[in-house]
This record gives C-alpha cells, structure tokens and sequence, in this order.
C-alpha cells in the first residue's frame, strides 16, 4: 500500500503553511534541501515496520513500504502511511512552553530550551531533596527507541519509580506464557492449519506480520474461528465466530482442555517428555465439561466438543491466539496460563505452524554505570502484585500509592511520550494524581491530554527528523532495524538524547558522567564486531540473517523454567499462594439497566496518539458507542442521536451507533477521543474517552488493567 493522492495533497498544503512560519524565523534547523530516498522505520506505533521516506526538495512527500523489509511483509498499514502529518502536522509541538496558568487552563508561554531545562532539573533536585529521589516518577511508553534514555536518566537520578506501558497492554499475556514456558513465543500464523482467537482483533489491532499473515495462510486447509462479543472485521474473516460472554474466555478453554484429555486427542509423546504437572491438570478439568462451559459462555456444547476436537485433529499445526487483548478481566493471567496449556498438551511446540520461541539477533549494548544512592526506598508500588516488573511497574496500584502518599510521597512526575490520561483507567484518579504533584515535565511531539496538565512542555523531533539507536526485535524472523533522520529536525524540536543529555549536565556531575556520549557513538557500540549490520541498515533499511524460520531449536533442551520443562501446574505459583492450575472466575452479573463496557483499537489509531492526526481523523473524525438493535429499540434510542455514558468513576457524551454486531449486555467504544487538550484542534470536543468511563481494577498477579470490568448506564444527552 502506497500514499494515497488525497493525503499528498493535504501534506502539500500544510507544507505551505510551515514553510511561511519558517520565513517567519520560527524554523530554526534547515531541511535537507535535495531529493533523496531515506531508509527507516515506522513510528506510528510497536511495530516499527520498514518505510522509505521519498524526500523531494527538502520535504518529505510520502512515505512508501521498504520492500526488503521482511517482517511487514513489503506492506505500510493506514497509520504508517499518515506519518508524513505527523511532520506538518500545524498541531505539533514547536518550542519550548512553561504553563503560565493553572494546570489544564492551557496557558503557556514560550521559552527557551536553556530556561526550561534549567528549570526542570531545579525542581527535579528540589523534589529529590525533600521527598528523595524516589519523589520523581518516570512514566514512558515503549514506542521509541529513544525510551532506553530515558530509562537512563531515571536510573542514573535515582529513582526507582519508572512506570511503563505494559500493565496498560499485555503484562498478564506475558506472565501467563512465562509461567508456562518460560518465555512468550509467537504463533506460526503463516503456517498454521487451524486458529482460534479470543477478542485477539488482528484486522484492526495491527500486528506485523501476524495481522498480515492471518489472510495469507495455507489456502484452504485454513480454518479460524473467532470468539468476541462483537463482530469485529476479524469476526468478519473468520470461518465461524461465536459472541462469547465477556469474561468466559476461560471457561470455553478449560472445556476444550476437558476435551482433549478424556478423549485421548492430547500429544502423549511431548507431554510424557517435555511438561510437568499433567498428571495434575486431568482431576483438575473433570468437572469443566462443555456442557458447563454453555453454560457460562453461552456457546453451545456441542460446537465446543467439536472444535476441541478439530484443533487436536490439525496438530501440531493449531494454535490457539493468546493475543493482546480478549476479554481483560481482572482474572487475565489465568486465562493466559490456560490459553497457553492448551497449546501444550497438543503437543504445537517449536513446530511449524505452531508456538515458536522467539529468536534474536545480538547486538552490542549501550552501557552506563548509574550512581548508587542510599537513601533511596523501593519502588513506590513493590509488593502491590505478585509478579511485579521492575522496568514496567504496574501503573493502576502505583497510582493508588501516588495517591495516598504511602508508604512516600511521590510529588514530581517526568513523562515521555505516555498520554496516561488518555491510557489509565479513570481519569479522574489520574488527574487528582498530577493535581498534587508539585512539578510536572512532559516530552512529546503534540500537545496531549497529559501535556496539557504539565508545567514544562518539551518538544521532541519525530521519528522521521531523528537518528535513532539500533533495536533487534525479535521474532519468528528476528531483524536489526533503525530510524535515520529524513529531513532535519524542524522548528525547535529535538531528539530525546539531546533533552536527556542537557537535563542530565544539570542535574550535577554523578548524573551527567553517564551522558558523554554521542548517538553515533551509540551506534558504533552495537555494531562492533559486525560492520555487516550498519552495511545493511544503509543499503536496504534492514538487518536480517535468515529468510526461513528454524523450527526445533529448543525440543529437547532446557527450557528457562525451574524445572527446565513446560509447567502445566506451577509450583511458584503454588509458593506464592496462586492458583497453580487455571481456575475459571465466573464475571459479575450486569446490573439491571446497564451494560459491560467494552473497549478495543482500531485500524487507523494507534491508542490516543494518532487521532489528531488530519489524514485519519478525516477516515474515522470521532467515536460512537455500539449498542444492540434490539437493546435500542427496547430503549426508544435512535442510531446517531447523542447519549450520556456514566460509569461509577465517570460519565462521557458521544453519538450512539445501533447495531447488530455486539451483544445485548455490552456496548463498546473505540480508544482515543474525548480529548481534554485544546492543542488537539483536530479532534478537540469529538467523540467520549473510555479512560474517563473505566473503573480502576486490576489482574493481581500481573497488575495488567482489567479494561473489561466496568458497567455503564445509558441516557439520551
């Protein structure tokens, strides 16, 4: 896929517009000023996929599929070819801003970048001084390779308080899968015979290649069936899909398990030498038959019994989807272990069309050797969960901590790239959280809902005007990839290493030794020894060693479990006081009068950070909320007529969409809108956030969100 012409032509007229501010003097670094073709990768969300960025007369005029590049297969979704508005977006963040007016009033004024920087190390030193450094949280998102600095300074201040994406994303998929295998492989989907997916939206929420690979499989040995209580474009693919409860994914899985094992349609050689804990598990499922399975997940016994029986029949070439996103219930790493059990037993293991582990490629690491401070406490949130990522935290129970002040106080907060108020469940709670922060410093490109709230705005070049580290990204087919700056940088922006490197020279001489070094310097460390790789990367935009998978690396071997097998039943979950063996948690009944909330992505946004952006906001300008035909009609509502959304945290305005593709006990609503930032001028005032509407609970072993878990009532507006 290719620009399109309407999108070239909004780029040429933005262009007119940024070209007359840089005659103005408000363009401070000139572009390339020459045609050129640029190797790099897409920043428009996780997946990094592989782009040419066809510069013409020092302006980027659209941006093309690397062909070399295997893991999107030669292809650029929607988003990544709307990554040229991010550049000429007139939205964007162009200098330095200092908030003259109350937190969320939006008055800033402009400032230099060594008046804000100055300011932002003072009162990172002053909160450290009174509060220690552990009264400074990091809060950043993944996104960017530049995250590793950022990471960096937080390490090399001091603090331990560093909170990351996961717990908003797939922290319980990770930990269900690590639990059982000891590491999160990836699915074979190209090569799979037969897949089920539990709510894993891979038409809409884009993963490279899975997304791409799930239309491209076997011809027509191919069967996927699809479970979610809506009807989603990947529903629309599947061979058969099933409106599952919200809540039951479980329930149907344990049944399928129930399945297997009493029918004898499990793999008896892989289980016998490679698993422990089965003998446990078969007493374990007796009692979840398929006919109670229906029961909970309202499909019916029989199609469960058959699929069972079809997903067995098609090993080791069957997967069942552990995805991102199913029904995310408070309960979700149990679901994962399950999820993960099950494609055990069938023995889909290291095989085509299977579960394969991930490979990477090696390259050098970027080093630094952080100050050691004694006065620092643990993290703010340790303990909150049972398994608790140190680089990652758990972003819901650190917040409830914020919050109390206990067992510190947490009163400055820096952010990269992270819109929490836009991404954490209920939005009040994080606005109350950034209410009693005593300074608050946000890095990004636009002027998000979390910017907006700062004290000191701090714009960061975009991904097409940087150089960038070198990541390896790991996979089936593991590949060394890198972003490289196709114009300059425009405006006042600047890349994060630079704003990393002038915050840490302020903060004193301990924090600033660890940042002398330079972003080539950077790169030269992780090529040493192996000139081929910066070759590659100059010369087609990708690294890679192999074109075909390796199937079989680790039967046989240790695995990076206790026991070095599979662990269908987990002993450290046993130790812990965790349910060592998956079991199922029936969900909340809906209230009489209201409807599960259920909340998904979409193929044009990539969580809340490319809704203003003016190509995709024209495809897709605002949300809706889903409800049944039948439910609206019951009710006396009408399909485009507004309506008020409450929960018990909050209540948000937007359009009603009637439908017959979701259930009658959910409603849905896509991410990213209901913004509270008038610098979004784009979708300022369109559609409901779901942040504001979703309760704050939590899986507690992971400390994955539980998005899943939150009841609405509906209002004509």
């Amino acid at each position: 896929m290719s620009s399109c012409t309407l999108a070239t032509a909004v780029v040429g007229s933005q262009v007119k517009v940024l070209h007359a501010l840089a005659k103005n003097g408000d363009v401070t670094s000139p572009q390339r000023g020459k045609d050129d073709d640029v190797f790099t990768s897409c920043g428009m969300c996780v997946n990094k996929c592989g782009v040419i960025a066809r510069v013409r007369n020092g302006v980027i005029e659209k941006l093309d599929p690397n062909p070399n590049f295997i893991k999107s297969r030669s292809m650029l979704c929607a988003r990544g070819n709307a990554g040229v508005g991010v550049v000429y977006d007139p939205d964007r963040l162009k200098y330095p801003l200092i908030r003259t007016g109350k937190r969320g009033e939006g008055k800033f004024r402009r400032a230099s970048w060594e008046e804000a920087l100055d300011l932002v190390a003072k009162k990172m030193n002053e909160v450290a001084e009174k509060y220690t450094r552990a009264g400074v949280m990091f809060a950043s998102t993944e996104g960017t390779y530049q995250d590793h600095f950022f990471m960096q300074l937080a390490e090399c201040f001091g603090s331990p308080n560093n909170v990351r994406h996961p717990t908003l994303c797939l922290s319980s998929n990770i930990q269900g899968f690590m639990a059982t295998f000891g590491t999160n492989p990836t699915p074979d989907v190209l090569n799979a015979d037969y897949i089920i997916m539990s709510g894993a939206n891979r038409s809409e929420a884009l993963i490279t290649p899975d997304s791409i690979d799930m239309l491209k499989g076997d011809g027509g040995r191919r069967k996927l069936i699809y479970l979610d209580p809506r009807f989603t474009r990947t529903a629309a693919k599947a061979d058969q899909w099933y409106p599952i409860k919200a809540g039951t994914d479980l329930a149907f899985v344990l049944a399928m398990i129930n399945v297997i094992i009493n029918e004898g349609l499990y793999n008896r050689s892989f289980v016998r030498e490679n698993c422990v804990g089965f003998d446990k598990l078969v007493p374990h499922v007796c009692n979840y038959t398929p006919e109670w399975a229906e029961r909970e997940c309202e499909i019916p016994a029989a199609d469960i019994r058959r699929i069972a029986r079809e997903f067995a029949l098609a090993a080791p070439r069957a997967i069942y989807y552990h995805g991102r996103r199913s029904s995310f219930m408070a309960n979700d790493t149990q679901l994962r272990r399950g999820i993960a059990i099950l494609n055990a037993i069938i023995g889909n293991w290291d095989v085509k069309g299977g579960m394969v582990p991930n490979s990477r490629i090696k390259i050098g690491r970027h080093d630094y050797l952080a100050p050691w401070y004694d006065d620092v406490p643990d993290r703010l949130d340790a303990g909150s969960v049972a398994y608790l990522s140190e680089n990652d935290g758990a972003w819901v129970p650190f917040r409830d901590r914020v919050l109390a002040g206990k067992p510190y106080p947490v009163k400055g907060m820096m952010v990269y790239k992270q819109n929490m108020l836009a991404s954490v469940p209920d939005r009040a709670r994080s606005l109350k959280m950034m209410d009693q922060m005593d300074f608050i410093c946000t890095i990004d490109i636009t002027m998000s809902d979390t910017a907006w709230y700062s004290d000191v705005v701090l714009p960061e070049a975009t991904y097409l005007e940087r150089q960038d580290p070198l990541e390896s990204i790991g996979g089936i087919l593991p590949v060394v990839v890198w972003r490289q700056p196709c114009i300059k940088a425009m405006f006042e922006s600047k890349p994060n290493i630079w704003i990393m490197k002038e915050i840490a020279k302020r903060l004193g001489s301990d924090v600033a030794e660890q940042f002398q070094f330079t972003i080539e310097e950077v790169i030269q460390t992780q090529v040493k020894g192996q000139p081929q790789i910066l070759k590659a990367l100059q010369t087609r935009g990708v690294y890679y060693e192999k074109t075909d998978p390796t199937y079989g690396r680790t039967l046989g071997k240790r695995l990076r479990t206790k026991s070095g097998k599979v662990e269908i039943y987990s002993e450290k979950y046993a130790k812990k006081g965790l349910d060592p063996l998956p079991v199922y948690e029936a969900p909340k009944t809906t209230p009489a009068g209201k409807y599960r909330l259920l909340v998904g992505r979409h193929a044009f946004f990539t969580h809340g950070t490319t809704s203003n952006n003016p190509y995709l906001n024209a495809i897709m300008p605002e949300n809706t909320l889903w409800l049944n035909t039948e439910e609206a009609r019951r009710r006396g509502l009408r399909n485009g007529m507004r309506v008020t959304v409450r929960s018990e945290v909050g209540a948000q305005t937007l359009k009603l969409e009637v439908t017959d593709k979701i259930r009658p006990d959910c409603v849905y609503m896509a991410h990213g809108f209901g913004v509270l930032s008038k610098g979004l001028r784009t979708v300022y005032g369109k559609g409901g956030c779901d942040a504001a509407l979703i309760g704050s609970s939590y899986d507690k072993i992971s400390g994955n969100a539980a998005l899943h878990e939150t009841f609405v009532q509906i209002e004509r507006a």
